[in-house]
């Protein structure tokens, strides 16, 4: 008995959650969730506000369109998993972006998931390029890189505050030779 109470519950929520997610409204030009989750007691505009700030903070890995940081991101923005020698804040995000874009600079960034709870967005992302600059002292390979990555982005009133990331770094080294393949 317990187990179809289960069942119904989480029936009723998908339930919920479709019909949320077909009342998001996605930022066409921007890069498009291939899946999308939403917390069914999220208000819909709330939920609509949250999913395109993680579009917009994806457009601009993927065209390196630094316009779009301060409609994205507060001033204040703290990076959770800051990388040595990336300065914090929006800065840190331009810093990132510029630097590694002189090695790959046909980026793209590409949403594989969005999952939307409480004041979170979490993205599973797939980045792909050509390894055409230098990095960390390798020589251009002209070869093409492939790597994921998670994010978990906290927003509020539309703009991303704080973010956590884990990118793929070790497979990325290796595509880029700085970490020899086993």
């Amino acid at each position: 008995m317990l187990t179809c109470n289960i069942t119904k519950t989480f029936a009723s929520e998908n339930k919920t959650a479709a019909i949320l997610t077909n009342e998001i409204q996605l930022l066409q030009d921007l890069p498009q969730p291939n899946s999308m989750t939403i917390d069914p007691s999220l208000d819909p505009e709330e939920a609509t506000a949250m999913v395109q700030a993680a579009q917009r903070f994806y457009a601009f890995w993927n065209t390196g369109n630094e316009a779009l940081i301060p409609k994205t991101i507060v001033p204040t923005f703290i990076d959770n998993t800051l990388p040595i020698g990336r300065p914090q804040g929006p800065e840190g995000l331009l810093f990132a972006s510029r630097n590694f874009r002189k090695a790959v600079p046909d980026l793209q960034c590409k949403i594989e998931d969005l999952i939307v709870v409480g004041d979170k967005v979490t993205a599973r992302l797939l980045f792909t390029g050509t390894h055409e600059g230098e990095f960390l002292g390798k020589k251009p390979t002209g070869k093409p890189i492939k790597f994921m990555a998670i994010d978990v982005l906290r927003i509020n009133a539309g703009k991303i505050i704080e973010d956590w990331h884990l990118e793929d770094n070790l497979t990325l080294m290796q595509q880029l030779g700085v970490v020899a393949e086993n």
